[in-house]
């Protein structure tokens, strides 16, 4: 059967009944911890957020992962967009959530020039950030954080709990859990992978319901360095 994907906006084509009643059962089989449809009001329904945007994944009419995009303005003059993502055993690792993630946040950050963009996500998953930090030229918490980026980003991840890693307040008590079995943890507990090695560092209890708090500036600075990234990636294949 074929895969495609639907653009669904909180604005304009919001999700039917059908579609979210599909990604209640997905958050069920997704997440340890959670009551589905409470999760699915506070992220999908909530009225602080102004828009929402969520990509759906398919499989003929099987539901195989979502990437759901939130958009509130805080009173500091920043657009904080925060995101929630599940998808099945088999359709993880895909990479599928960033190219839509980070051209969201790079169109909010040109249509709201007064305001500081910021993408801030509470990453239950250590192949997420290495998802995120492989591709993104400035990617918060890192293994090379300076005392001036802690404290930046202490100031705009208030309320985070301690690590031990350099008592950085970075982690978030979510209550629910990725869905991994004993030998996904141990795997990527196991990991030599620089990404996932250092999100195991900070955050050792991923599997029992702690998150990372993840942030990432968008701005120009942001875009221009990732692109070189890119491009220097893309000259070494060549």
């Amino acid at each position: 059967m074929q895969r495609y994907q639907l653009d669904k906006i909180s604005s304009k084509n919001w999700l039917t009944t059908a579609e979210t009643e599909q990604i209640i059962a997905l958050i069920a089989t997704s997440f340890n911890g959670v009551e589905s449809r409470q999760y699915f009001n506070r992220y999908f329904a909530n009225p602080e957020h102004y828009q929402r945007r969520v990509r759906l994944y398919y499989q003929g009419q099987l539901l195989l992962g979502y990437c759901l995009l939130t958009f509130r303005k805080e009173a500091n003059n920043s657009i904080v967009i925060g995101a929630s993502a599940a998808f099945t055993p088999g359709y993880r690792g895909n990479n599928s959530t960033f190219g839509f993630s980070f051209s969201a946040a790079i169109r909010t950050w040109l249509r709201h020039p007064i305001y500081q963009v910021y993408y801030l996500d509470t990453m239950l998953s250590p192949a997420m950030y290495r998802a995120m930090g492989k591709k993104v030229a400035y990617i918060y918490p890192n293994p090379g954080m300076s005392s001036a980026d802690i404290a930046m980003y202490h100031a705009l991840v208030p309320n985070a709990e301690a690590s031990t890693w350099q008592n950085l307040h970075c982690l978030k008590t979510v209550g629910r859990a990725t869905n991994y079995t004993p030998e996904d943890i141990a795997r990527l507990k196991a990991s030599s992978k620089a990404e996932i090695a250092f999100y195991c560092q900070l955050n050792p209890h991923f599997a029992e319901g702690t998150a990372l708090m993840v942030l990432i500036p968008v701005n120009l600075k942001q875009l221009l360095c990732t692109g070189y990234k890119w491009l220097k990636r893309l000259l070494k294949k060549h």
